[in-house]
């Protein structure tokens, strides 16, 4: 236990037992519990507001793995009165982002606020560590709802920030986390990739549960691609993991992948114990997705079976956790609550531009940039060209419409499309055709300025996104991009070969939005083609 000690060595004390107990909080929570229950309540009696907001900190972080949520949010509500009082926003950045991962469970908009409320408050300080630590918990939000294409979105971006950290645990759990969608969306040979990338940086024997998580994550993979042993091996690896080491959320996911697996296998018998043990674990603590999931696997079990009572059964408990579900479905509200915030946010950070603060930390490793540029490459680039594809446009350009309307400066797009494209493949082969595109991209990104971003829009056709630019030098832009594409050597390729591009352009007005200038754009092209190609034509010029 605590005692005083003479009150000139109160405050070292106090400072000595916090960093003892935030030490212990990873090997042996309970000792972290124990420590900063004692940090608190002592510091509270000297009146040392900051040592008690930081020891309820992890006061509360250990509540919340050992006990769940209920216990751990009374004690990080004071932390976060403690922290306003303070101003410190590192220190309230963190207690928000507890009080996010308390909040995932509970199907309400709270834990996604206190993400954004903490990604807020680490971009004032930089706190790229906690950029990391946001984007993992939004991208676990958007997975709980099984929105695999922005959870894929936000696991990237934090694996991206977390690669540039000196903290393997950070990197680790990124790792983890972006390997998890990857299996759901069968990227299975990026997913081991990545899964073996977060093994090599596990603390162990600290680690032992994100072990078993990446043993899980390996296990489905060769399930899905039929490889049995392998698969069992890896399952049951996790599983013994924990269940000596207690973690029941791990155990109830282990025993529902080996029960999946002896299914697969006609092992009806081994797959029922499996199922009906996983039911009993999950029984202990609240999840209604593992829980729905364990009632389709044993009915689909029983029907097959022909016990059509069991079947039954298990079909209404599915059926009701199915119905709960999508009752609390969060993805309207998060949609709708996050747009705005994180849109703001992700325009600050230019998460995906070459522009930005991450090319810098990219550089740090040559072997950390390649597999970013890897997992960059699989989301957002085209394969063939190299530039970004579709669903980046899609994702970024609204972005960029909502900044320019915010603040003001004048921002155009251009549409490229490469003339008589089908009579190149016709007339030379497809794979001339390829290499018309990449040689053409290549000369068109060697004409364009810092903050200019090329698309792949489909086919042979491209968008171009012109930040703080008006008509008059969006015009300028697009005719160099159309000369220097005219003028290379296509003969190089292929002899005879000769290759131009058509250009529209317009100038984003008040109310416009990306279907509005794009279409204006894409029109202005039409009128390029129908004025003899090779050319350049705005928007609102004559005809």
């Amino acid at each position: 236990m605590l005692t005083d000690p003479d009150e000139q060595d109160i405050d070292a004390d106090i400072a000595q037992r916090l960093a003892e107990a935030k030490a212990m909080f990873a090997p042996k929570c309970e000792e972290c519990l124990t420590l900063a229950t004692q940090v608190a309540t002592l510091a509270a009696r000297h009146g040392n507001v900051r040592a008690e907001a930081e020891a309820r900190l992890w006061w509360g972080r250990s509540l919340l793995v050992m006990m769940g949520a209920a216990p751990a949010l009374p004690v990080l509500r004071r932390a976060l009165r403690l922290a306003l009082e303070l101003d410190d926003k590192r220190l309230l950045a963190d207690v928000h982002l507890s009080l996010a991962q308390c909040h995932v469970g509970s199907n309400t908009p709270a834990a996604l606020q206190n993400w954004l409320k903490s990604l807020e408050l680490a971009l004032q300080i930089d706190a790229v560590d906690l950029y990391a630590e946001v984007y993992l918990g939004i991208g676990n939000l958007y997975l709980l709802h099984d929105d695999l294409n922005s959870a894929l979105h936000y696991h990237a971006i934090a694996t991206e920030f977390a690669s540039a950290q000196r903290d393997r645990d950070l990197r680790a759990k990124s790792n983890i986390h972006l390997a998890s969608i990857l299996v759901k969306l069968e990227r299975h040979a990026l997913a081991e990739h990545v899964l073996h990338t977060a093994e090599a940086e596990l603390i162990l024997p600290l680690r032992r549960d994100w072990q078993a998580e990446i043993y899980n994550y390996l296990g489905a993979i060769h399930m899905r691609q039929r490889h049995v042993e392998q698969a069992r091996d890896f399952l049951e690896r996790a599983y013994a993991i924990n269940l000596d080491a207690g973690f029941l959320w791990g155990q109830t996911v282990n025993l529902l992948g080996l029960g999946q697996l002896a299914r697969a296998q006609g092992d009806d018998v081994q797959a029922e114990q499996y199922l009906l043990r996983a039911t009993e674990v999950v029984a202990k603590f609240e999840s209604p997705n593992l829980v729905q999931q364990i009632h389709l696997e044993l009915s689909q079990l029983y029907e097959a079976r022909g016990d059509f009572v069991r079947a039954l059964m298990h079909h209404v408990g599915y059926h009701d956790h199915y119905m709960l579900i999508m009752k609390n479905d969060l993805s309207a509200r998060l949609n709708s609550l996050a747009s705005r915030r994180l849109a703001a946010a992700e325009i600050r950070l230019k998460l995906l531009s070459s522009e930005i603060e991450l090319s810098q930390l990219r550089q740090q490793t040559s072997e950390r940039a390649s597999r970013m540029k890897q997992l960059e490459a699989a989301a957002y680039r085209d394969a063939l060209t190299g530039v970004l594809n579709r669903r980046a446009l899609d994702e970024r350009l609204p972005l960029e419409i909502q900044e320019a309307h915010e603040q003001g400066y004048p921002l155009s797009v251009a549409v490229l499309d490469f003339d008589h494209f089908k009579h190149v493949n016709d007339r030379f082969s497809h794979l001339i055709g390829d290499k018309v595109l990449q040689a053409g991209v290549a000369r068109a990104q060697e004409t364009l300025r810092d903050g200019d971003l090329l698309y792949r829009y489909g086919g042979e056709e491209f968008v171009l996104v012109l930040p703080h630019t008006n008509a008059i030098g969006a015009l300028h832009v697009a005719e160099r991009v159309r000369s220097r594409v005219a003028e290379h050597d296509w003969d190089s390729i292929v002899a005879g070969l000769s290759v131009t591009i058509s250009v529209g352009v317009a100038m984003l007005s008040d109310d416009d939005q990306v279907e509005d200038i794009v279409g204006r754009a894409d029109a202005a092209l039409y009128q390029a083609k129908q004025g003899g190609r090779n050319r350049v034509f705005m928007q609102s010029e004559e005809a």
